[in-house]
């Protein structure tokens, strides 16, 4: 599910709204993905230790590092979609793909 978050204005306190980077200002959308445990505990640890900021803000970071150097090697910024992607994972016969919550839930002591 997609969803569009507005950013919200923060007032001062004489009620003028302070100047924001368009960066800032940009809109975000929701996207839920499965991820490899193994990688977002990764992940996790990398925010922890490096103070990037949060976790979503250094996985956007690292996609956007990764779309330029994609749009770099084609020798320039990928063509508009011509058609909406497919949503969903692909169904295969034998999936059993680790879910996020799976890496959420602590396992029970023994």
């Amino acid at each position: 599910m997609l969803m569009a978050v507005e950013p919200q204005p923060h007032n001062r306190v004489n009620g003028s709204t302070p100047h924001i980077p368009p960066l800032v200002r940009s809109r975000k959308q929701r996207v839920t993905i499965t991820l490899p445990v193994a990688l977002l505990e990764r992940l996790r640890n990398a925010v922890y230790w490096t103070g990037h900021g949060t976790l979503a803000r250094l996985i956007a970071d690292s996609l956007d590092d990764a779309v330029a150097q994609m749009e770099q090697a084609n020798g320039e910024p990928f063509p508009q979609r011509l058609a909406q992607l497919k949503r969903g994972r692909p169904r295969t016969k034998n999936c059993s793909a680790p879910t996020l919550a799976a890496s959420i839930t602590p396992e029970p002591d023994q």
